[in-house]
Protein backbone atom coordinates (compact mmCIF):
# COMPACT_ATOMS: atom_id res chain seq x y z
CA UNK A 1 0.00 0.00 0.00
CA UNK A 2 1.05 3.33 -1.06
CA UNK A 3 0.41 6.34 1.76
CA UNK A 4 0.66 9.03 -1.13
CA UNK A 5 -2.02 7.47 -3.06
CA UNK A 6 -5.35 6.94 -0.52
CA UNK A 7 -7.26 5.32 -3.82
CA UNK A 8 -4.76 2.66 -4.56
CA UNK A 9 -4.20 1.56 -0.21
CA UNK A 10 -8.12 1.27 -0.66
CA UNK A 11 -8.40 -0.37 -3.37
CA UNK A 12 -10.73 1.76 -5.60
CA UNK A 13 -11.20 3.82 -8.67
CA UNK A 14 -10.18 7.88 -8.15
CA UNK A 15 -14.24 8.42 -8.96
CA UNK A 16 -15.14 5.65 -6.60
CA UNK A 17 -19.02 6.29 -4.42
CA UNK A 18 -18.89 7.03 -0.96
CA UNK A 19 -20.39 4.03 -0.33
CA UNK A 20 -17.77 2.14 -2.42
CA UNK A 21 -15.00 3.70 -0.39
CA UNK A 22 -16.77 3.13 2.68
CA UNK A 23 -17.17 -0.89 1.65
CA UNK A 24 -13.78 -1.18 0.93
CA UNK A 25 -12.70 0.39 3.81
CA UNK A 26 -14.59 -1.87 6.15
CA UNK A 27 -12.93 -4.53 4.71
CA UNK A 28 -9.31 -3.87 4.95
CA UNK A 29 -9.72 -2.46 8.13
CA UNK A 30 -11.23 -5.69 9.64
CA UNK A 31 -8.94 -7.88 7.67
CA UNK A 32 -5.83 -5.57 9.32
CA UNK A 33 -7.11 -4.64 12.96
CA UNK A 34 -4.41 -5.30 15.39
CA UNK A 35 -7.05 -7.18 17.38
CA UNK A 36 -6.85 -9.96 14.90
CA UNK A 37 -2.97 -9.64 14.41
CA UNK A 38 -1.47 -9.02 17.42
CA UNK A 39 1.70 -8.49 17.69
CA UNK A 40 2.31 -7.66 13.80
CA UNK A 41 4.19 -4.58 13.07
CA UNK A 42 2.79 -5.38 9.18
CA UNK A 43 -0.90 -5.45 9.54
CA UNK A 44 -0.50 -2.11 12.22
CA UNK A 45 1.20 -0.25 9.72
CA UNK A 46 -1.26 -0.80 7.28
CA UNK A 47 -4.40 -0.23 9.53
CA UNK A 48 -2.85 3.49 9.67
CA UNK A 49 -2.89 3.59 6.98
CA UNK A 50 -5.92 2.88 5.63
CA UNK A 51 -7.32 4.90 8.40
CA UNK A 52 -5.64 8.05 7.10
CA UNK A 53 -6.86 7.32 3.69
CA UNK A 54 -10.46 6.67 4.59
CA UNK A 55 -9.84 9.98 6.75
CA UNK A 56 -9.25 11.92 3.94
CA UNK A 57 -11.63 10.24 0.62
CA UNK A 58 -14.57 9.61 3.27
CA UNK A 59 -14.81 13.75 3.63
CA UNK A 60 -16.12 15.89 0.62
CA UNK A 61 -13.31 19.02 1.90
CA UNK A 62 -10.98 16.70 2.36
CA UNK A 63 -10.78 14.87 -0.62
CA UNK A 64 -11.13 17.62 -2.73
CA UNK A 65 -8.58 19.10 -1.50
CA UNK A 66 -6.56 15.78 -2.00
CA UNK A 67 -7.41 15.34 -5.69
CA UNK A 68 -6.48 18.77 -6.71
CA UNK A 69 -3.28 18.84 -4.47
CA UNK A 70 -2.84 15.29 -3.19
CA UNK A 71 -0.75 14.11 0.08
CA UNK A 72 1.02 17.30 0.74
CA UNK A 73 -2.36 19.69 -0.35
CA UNK A 74 -3.85 17.77 2.79
CA UNK A 75 -0.75 19.30 4.80
CA UNK A 76 -0.76 22.06 3.66
CA UNK A 77 -4.21 23.05 4.61
CA UNK A 78 -3.70 21.59 8.42
CA UNK A 79 -5.16 23.71 10.19
CA UNK A 80 -8.51 25.23 8.18
CA UNK A 81 -10.49 23.30 11.04
CA UNK A 82 -10.83 21.56 13.77
CA UNK A 83 -8.97 18.58 14.03
CA UNK A 84 -7.04 19.69 10.57
CA UNK A 85 -7.07 17.39 7.34
CA UNK A 86 -3.83 15.79 7.80
CA UNK A 87 -2.45 12.54 9.86
CA UNK A 88 -5.06 10.89 11.44
CA UNK A 89 -5.80 12.47 14.58
CA UNK A 90 -7.57 10.76 17.63
CA UNK A 91 -11.20 12.38 17.25
CA UNK A 92 -11.49 11.15 14.24
CA UNK A 93 -10.78 7.82 15.23
CA UNK A 94 -13.90 7.30 17.10
CA UNK A 95 -16.13 8.71 14.42
CA UNK A 96 -14.69 6.35 11.32
CA UNK A 97 -14.32 3.01 14.21
CA UNK A 98 -17.34 3.72 15.61
CA UNK A 99 -19.63 3.42 12.39
CA UNK A 100 -17.44 0.62 11.43
CA UNK A 101 -16.92 -1.86 14.13
CA UNK A 102 -20.89 -1.39 16.05
CA UNK A 103 -22.52 -2.20 12.91
CA UNK A 104 -19.63 -5.51 12.37
CA UNK A 105 -20.49 -6.33 16.32
CA UNK A 106 -24.27 -6.08 16.51
CA UNK A 107 -27.17 -6.89 13.91
CA UNK A 108 -28.05 -4.99 10.85
CA UNK A 109 -30.13 -2.04 11.74
CA UNK A 110 -31.46 -3.45 14.95
CA UNK A 111 -29.11 -1.03 17.16
CA UNK A 112 -28.42 -3.75 19.48
CA UNK A 113 -26.68 -7.28 19.37
CA UNK A 114 -28.17 -10.46 19.80
CA UNK A 115 -27.58 -12.65 23.04
CA UNK A 116 -24.30 -15.38 21.25
CA UNK A 117 -24.78 -18.63 20.97
CA UNK A 118 -22.36 -21.22 21.99
CA UNK A 119 -21.70 -24.53 21.12
CA UNK A 120 -21.24 -27.12 23.95
CA UNK A 121 -17.97 -28.39 24.58
CA UNK A 122 -16.76 -32.16 23.34
CA UNK A 123 -16.29 -34.69 25.55
CA UNK A 124 -13.88 -37.92 25.25
CA UNK A 125 -14.54 -41.29 26.84
CA UNK A 126 -12.15 -44.82 26.56
CA UNK A 127 -13.55 -47.94 26.18
CA UNK A 128 -12.13 -51.24 26.27
CA UNK A 129 -13.26 -54.23 24.31
CA UNK A 130 -11.46 -57.91 23.23
CA UNK A 131 -10.12 -59.10 20.51
CA UNK A 132 -13.04 -61.10 19.68
CA UNK A 133 -15.76 -58.17 20.56
CA UNK A 134 -13.73 -56.06 18.37
CA UNK A 135 -14.34 -59.23 15.78
CA UNK A 136 -17.92 -58.87 15.71
CA UNK A 137 -18.65 -55.83 16.86
CA UNK A 138 -20.03 -55.23 20.08
CA UNK A 139 -22.56 -52.72 22.14
CA UNK A 140 -20.51 -51.23 25.35
CA UNK A 141 -21.90 -49.20 28.18
CA UNK A 142 -20.71 -45.89 28.39
CA UNK A 143 -21.32 -43.88 31.62
CA UNK A 144 -20.02 -40.08 31.70
CA UNK A 145 -21.15 -37.18 33.21
CA UNK A 146 -22.01 -34.05 30.99
CA UNK A 147 -23.94 -30.21 30.98
CA UNK A 148 -27.11 -30.45 30.24
CA UNK A 149 -30.01 -27.90 29.39
CA UNK A 150 -31.29 -26.94 33.20
CA UNK A 151 -35.16 -27.76 33.43
CA UNK A 152 -36.50 -25.45 35.54
CA UNK A 153 -35.12 -22.51 33.60
CA UNK A 154 -35.20 -23.83 30.70
CA UNK A 155 -31.35 -22.61 29.74
CA UNK A 156 -31.45 -18.94 30.41
CA UNK A 157 -30.30 -19.12 33.91
CA UNK A 158 -32.88 -16.74 35.34
CA UNK A 159 -35.61 -17.16 37.96
CA UNK A 160 -39.11 -18.13 36.63
CA UNK A 161 -40.98 -14.70 35.57
CA UNK A 162 -37.56 -11.98 36.11
CA UNK A 163 -35.74 -13.38 32.90
CA UNK A 164 -33.30 -11.54 31.36
CA UNK A 165 -32.08 -7.27 31.03
CA UNK A 166 -29.80 -5.54 28.85
CA UNK A 167 -26.22 -5.77 30.21
CA UNK A 168 -25.08 -1.75 31.34
CA UNK A 169 -21.94 -2.16 30.86
CA UNK A 170 -21.91 -2.83 26.91
CA UNK A 171 -26.07 -1.72 26.73
CA UNK A 172 -26.80 -4.72 25.06
CA UNK A 173 -23.81 -4.84 22.47
CA UNK A 174 -21.68 -7.60 24.21
CA UNK A 175 -18.65 -5.83 23.16
CA UNK A 176 -17.11 -2.91 24.78
CA UNK A 177 -14.94 -0.35 22.79
CA UNK A 178 -11.85 1.79 23.77
CA UNK A 179 -9.40 4.25 22.03
CA UNK A 180 -5.83 3.88 22.51
CA UNK A 181 -3.29 6.56 20.65
CA UNK A 182 -4.38 6.31 16.87
CA UNK A 183 -5.81 2.84 17.53
CA UNK A 184 -10.15 1.78 18.41
CA UNK A 185 -10.13 -1.28 20.15
CA UNK A 186 -12.79 -3.80 21.07
CA UNK A 187 -13.74 -6.50 23.40
CA UNK A 188 -15.62 -8.82 24.90
CA UNK A 189 -18.21 -7.50 28.01
CA UNK A 190 -16.69 -8.45 30.69
CA UNK A 191 -19.98 -8.56 32.79
CA UNK A 192 -22.02 -10.14 30.18
CA UNK A 193 -19.06 -12.33 28.31
CA UNK A 194 -20.09 -11.31 25.05
CA UNK A 195 -24.42 -11.79 25.49
CA UNK A 196 -25.20 -8.45 25.90
CA UNK A 197 -27.99 -9.70 28.55
CA UNK A 198 -27.46 -10.63 32.05
CA UNK A 199 -29.45 -12.64 34.45
CA UNK A 200 -31.79 -10.34 36.55
CA UNK A 201 -32.69 -12.89 39.11
CA UNK A 202 -30.68 -16.25 39.37
CA UNK A 203 -32.07 -19.70 38.80
CA UNK A 204 -31.70 -21.45 41.85
CA UNK A 205 -31.39 -25.19 40.60
CA UNK A 206 -28.39 -23.81 38.26
CA UNK A 207 -26.79 -20.91 39.97
CA UNK A 208 -27.85 -18.86 36.70
CA UNK A 209 -25.83 -20.81 34.05
CA UNK A 210 -28.64 -22.30 32.11
CA UNK A 211 -27.17 -25.19 32.29
CA UNK A 212 -26.25 -28.51 35.20
CA UNK A 213 -24.02 -31.69 35.30
CA UNK A 214 -26.06 -34.71 35.20
CA UNK A 215 -24.43 -38.07 34.85
CA UNK A 216 -25.82 -39.68 32.05
CA UNK A 217 -25.55 -43.48 30.31
CA UNK A 218 -25.44 -44.44 26.48
CA UNK A 219 -25.42 -47.80 25.16
CA UNK A 220 -22.98 -47.29 22.29
CA UNK A 221 -22.19 -49.55 18.95
CA UNK A 222 -18.90 -50.34 18.33
CA UNK A 223 -18.37 -51.47 15.01
CA UNK A 224 -16.88 -55.22 13.90
CA UNK A 225 -13.07 -54.77 12.89
CA UNK A 226 -12.75 -51.88 15.15
CA UNK A 227 -8.92 -51.51 15.72
CA UNK A 228 -6.75 -50.24 18.66
CA UNK A 229 -7.36 -46.09 18.78
CA UNK A 230 -10.38 -45.92 16.64
CA UNK A 231 -12.12 -43.39 17.20
CA UNK A 232 -16.16 -43.09 17.11
CA UNK A 233 -17.91 -39.72 16.78
CA UNK A 234 -21.71 -39.75 18.82
CA UNK A 235 -22.49 -36.30 17.09
CA UNK A 236 -24.50 -34.10 19.95
CA UNK A 237 -24.01 -36.35 22.95
CA UNK A 238 -21.32 -33.66 24.72
CA UNK A 239 -22.13 -30.68 26.75
CA UNK A 240 -25.11 -28.48 26.45
CA UNK A 241 -24.59 -25.29 23.98
CA UNK A 242 -25.72 -21.95 25.70
CA UNK A 243 -28.75 -19.86 23.59
CA UNK A 244 -29.27 -22.91 21.91
CA UNK A 245 -26.22 -22.90 20.56
CA UNK A 246 -26.17 -26.86 20.07
CA UNK A 247 -24.52 -29.69 21.76
CA UNK A 248 -20.93 -30.59 21.48
CA UNK A 249 -20.30 -34.23 20.32
CA UNK A 250 -19.03 -37.30 22.26
CA UNK A 251 -15.85 -39.22 21.19
CA UNK A 252 -15.14 -42.49 21.86
CA UNK A 253 -11.81 -44.26 22.01
CA UNK A 254 -11.32 -48.12 21.53
CA UNK A 255 -8.86 -49.55 22.98
CA UNK A 256 -8.06 -53.56 22.59
CA UNK A 257 -6.94 -55.75 25.71
CA UNK A 258 -4.59 -58.21 25.52
CA UNK A 259 -5.21 -61.41 23.75
CA UNK A 260 -3.04 -64.50 25.19
CA UNK A 261 -3.03 -66.31 21.85
CA UNK A 262 -3.40 -63.76 19.14
CA UNK A 263 -1.45 -60.40 18.26
CA UNK A 264 -3.10 -57.92 15.92
CA UNK A 265 -1.54 -57.05 12.34
CA UNK A 266 -3.84 -54.88 10.88
CA UNK A 267 -6.30 -57.40 9.50
CA UNK A 268 -4.27 -60.42 9.98
CA UNK A 269 -4.38 -62.33 13.38
CA UNK A 270 -0.37 -63.34 14.22
CA UNK A 271 -0.21 -66.41 16.32
CA UNK A 272 2.73 -68.67 17.78
CA UNK A 273 2.84 -72.52 17.65
CA UNK A 274 4.74 -74.02 19.81
CA UNK A 275 6.57 -77.85 17.96
CA UNK A 276 9.05 -79.89 19.94
CA UNK A 277 12.10 -80.83 18.26
CA UNK A 278 11.27 -83.86 16.78
CA UNK A 279 7.86 -82.73 15.72
CA UNK A 280 9.99 -79.77 13.58
CA UNK A 281 11.93 -82.27 12.42
CA UNK A 282 9.62 -85.22 11.59
CA UNK A 283 6.61 -83.22 10.91
CA UNK A 284 3.47 -83.41 11.69
CA UNK A 285 -0.05 -81.95 12.07
CA UNK A 286 -0.96 -79.02 14.29
CA UNK A 287 -4.04 -77.51 15.87
CA UNK A 288 -4.45 -73.70 15.72
CA UNK A 289 -6.86 -71.79 17.63
CA UNK A 290 -9.28 -69.12 15.25
CA UNK A 291 -10.98 -66.00 16.77
CA UNK A 292 -14.26 -67.38 16.34
CA UNK A 293 -13.75 -69.77 19.10
CA UNK A 294 -13.01 -73.11 17.30
CA UNK A 295 -9.82 -75.08 15.94
CA UNK A 296 -8.55 -75.98 12.67
CA UNK A 297 -5.62 -78.23 11.70
CA UNK A 298 -2.49 -76.84 9.53
CA UNK A 299 0.22 -79.61 8.27
CA UNK A 300 3.86 -78.96 9.27
CA UNK A 301 6.24 -80.73 6.72
CA UNK A 302 9.21 -82.67 7.96
CA UNK A 303 12.40 -80.05 8.86
CA UNK A 304 10.07 -76.82 8.88
CA UNK A 305 12.72 -74.05 10.61
CA UNK A 306 11.49 -71.85 13.25
CA UNK A 307 10.64 -68.54 12.92
CA UNK A 308 8.42 -69.42 9.60
CA UNK A 309 5.36 -68.62 9.04
CA UNK A 310 1.73 -71.00 7.55
CA UNK A 311 -0.84 -68.81 6.03
CA UNK A 312 -4.66 -69.87 6.46
CA UNK A 313 -6.07 -67.74 4.22
CA UNK A 314 -9.64 -65.84 5.41
CA UNK A 315 -9.23 -66.67 9.09
CA UNK A 316 -8.13 -62.79 10.42
CA UNK A 317 -10.53 -59.83 11.18
CA UNK A 318 -13.39 -58.27 9.30
CA UNK A 319 -12.58 -55.43 8.00
CA UNK A 320 -15.26 -52.35 9.28
CA UNK A 321 -18.13 -52.31 6.95
CA UNK A 322 -17.12 -55.19 5.02
CA UNK A 323 -16.81 -58.67 4.20
CA UNK A 324 -13.66 -58.60 3.28
CA UNK A 325 -11.23 -60.74 5.77
CA UNK A 326 -7.87 -61.06 6.89
CA UNK A 327 -5.90 -64.00 7.59
CA UNK A 328 -4.82 -66.03 10.50
CA UNK A 329 -0.69 -66.37 10.35
CA UNK A 330 0.85 -69.57 12.01
CA UNK A 331 4.18 -68.93 12.92
CA UNK A 332 6.21 -71.41 14.10
CA UNK A 333 8.36 -71.54 17.58
CA UNK A 334 10.67 -74.60 18.01
CA UNK A 335 10.89 -75.20 21.66
CA UNK A 336 13.98 -76.53 23.37
CA UNK A 337 13.40 -78.82 26.25
CA UNK A 338 15.05 -77.69 29.33
CA UNK A 339 15.00 -80.65 31.69
CA UNK A 340 15.73 -84.08 30.00
CA UNK A 341 15.16 -87.71 31.22
CA UNK A 342 17.61 -90.31 31.00
CA UNK A 343 15.96 -91.51 28.15
CA UNK A 344 15.88 -88.42 26.09
CA UNK A 345 19.13 -87.48 26.97
CA UNK A 346 20.45 -91.22 25.76
CA UNK A 347 18.25 -90.68 22.52
CA UNK A 348 19.66 -87.43 22.11
CA UNK A 349 23.42 -88.21 22.67
CA UNK A 350 22.67 -90.97 19.91
CA UNK A 351 21.55 -88.58 17.09
CA UNK A 352 23.92 -85.94 17.68
CA UNK A 353 26.94 -89.03 17.21
CA UNK A 354 24.20 -89.54 13.91
CA UNK A 355 25.40 -86.20 12.73
CA UNK A 356 29.00 -86.53 13.32
CA UNK A 357 29.15 -84.91 16.24
CA UNK A 358 30.43 -86.30 19.65
CA UNK A 359 28.13 -85.69 22.63
CA UNK A 360 29.69 -83.40 25.54
CA UNK A 361 31.62 -84.88 28.33
CA UNK A 362 30.18 -83.12 31.78
CA UNK A 363 32.67 -83.97 34.21
CA UNK A 364 31.25 -84.99 37.61
CA UNK A 365 32.40 -83.39 40.48
CA UNK A 366 33.68 -85.17 43.79
CA UNK A 367 32.60 -84.55 46.74
CA UNK A 368 35.48 -82.29 48.09
CA UNK A 369 35.62 -80.35 44.86
CA UNK A 370 31.52 -79.81 45.25
CA UNK A 371 31.97 -78.27 49.09
CA UNK A 372 34.74 -76.51 47.45
CA UNK A 373 33.24 -74.76 44.62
Amino acid sequence: MSANDYYRTLGVPRNASDEEIKTAFRKLALKCHPDRNPGNKDAEAQFKEIGEAYAALSNPEKRKLYDQFGAEGLKAGAGRGPGGFGGWPGADLGDIFGDIFDNFFTEAGGGRRRPRARRGADLKYDVEITLEEAFSGVKVPVNFDRTEVCEVCGGTGAKARTGLKKCATCRGAGRVQYAQGFFSFSQTCPDCGGQGEVVATPCRDCGGSGRQKKSVSLNIKIPQGADEGAVLRVSGAGDAGLREGGSGDLYIQVHLKHHPHFERQDLDLLYDCSLNVAQAALGCEASVPVIEGHKTTIRIPAGTQHGRVFRIHEKGMLAPGAKKRGDLLARVRIEIPADLTPRQKELFEELCGTFGHEPPRVEEKSFFKKILG
